[in-house]
């Protein structure tokens, strides 16, 4: 099971799911929305379509047309206040310069009760997803000993979407790549955020190690929840939902 088939049972488990409202907030080319609206879910995307990862030449036109998928424009989500149940985003968090302002924006798209699914890497993560390299993202942005720590990482052999460029030239461009569009924060940062602007955070770590593992005959309840948590964390990233608050009135 992929992150993109968790996202869709984790809302199909969600009750009551049949008349809910999705969003995948940065929903890239599209595959959550489609893989929940094959299961007759009601989901609509959004995204920047950003430069350093822009999707929206592999979008299907007809999701534009109808308005399932739609882009960001000035940091201000193109859907209605209490707009939406559920609201995900997958591999995001860590490429959002101004995450308040960006859960705000969330919170207030929202409704109240609402439920928040995000999963994506923190700081404390051992390996840079995006490249493959260990701990690159811990180096200081600009910092020249992460590039040779890059090549030196390549010549043992880690590391991918490496093409036809050498080892070097790719070090240099990923680096670059990394400094612009990536945000890697503190599990304690990405806490006191959700906190101001939806709740307090429930992992489910442990839950995404379950479904991608189904099927597979190993003894995971034997291994203590709080291991399978930091297994995750350290290997792939966080699991959580927020729920945002009951409306008082």
């Amino acid at each position: 099971m992929n992150n993109y088939e968790f996202c869709a049972r984790w809302v199909q488990d969600q009750h009551p799911p049949g008349d809910a409202r999705v969003l995948d907030y940065g929903c890239g080319a599209g595959q959550i929305v489609d893989e929940l609206r094959r299961r007759d879910v009601t989901a609509f995307g959004c995204d920047v379509f950003y430069d350093g990862g822009d999707y929206s030449g592999q979008v299907d036109a007809a999701r534009f047309a109808s308005g399932v998928i739609r882009r960001i424009e000035d940091g201000r989500i193109p859907f209605d206040d209490a707009s939406f149940d559920f609201v995900i985003n997958n591999q995001v968090m860590e490429h959002v310069e101004d995450l308040d302002a960006v859960l705000r924006e969330i919170a207030r798209v929202l409704k109240p009760g609402g439920v928040v699914l995000s999963l994506f890497p923190d700081r404390g993560v051992w390996r840079e997803g995006h490249c493959g390299i260990p701990l690159l993202h811990r180096f200081a942005k600009g910092s020249r000993l992460r590039v040779h720590y890059a090549v030196l990482m390549r010549l043992l052999g880690f590391g991918y979407f490496t093409g036809t460029k050498t080892r070097r030239q790719w070090s240099e461009d990923f680096c670059v790549w990394l400094d612009q569009w990536t945000h890697y924060r503190s599990l304690d940062e990405i806490r006191a955020s959700y906190a101001r602007h939806l709740g307090s955070l429930r992992h489910r770590e442990e839950d995404w190690l379950a479904r991608r593992l189904e099927g597979r005959p190993l003894p995971l309840a034997l291994v203590p929840r709080a291991v399978q948590r930091l297994i995750v964390r350290k290997l792939g990233g966080l699991v959580f939902e927020a729920r945002r608050a009951p409306s008082s009135g």
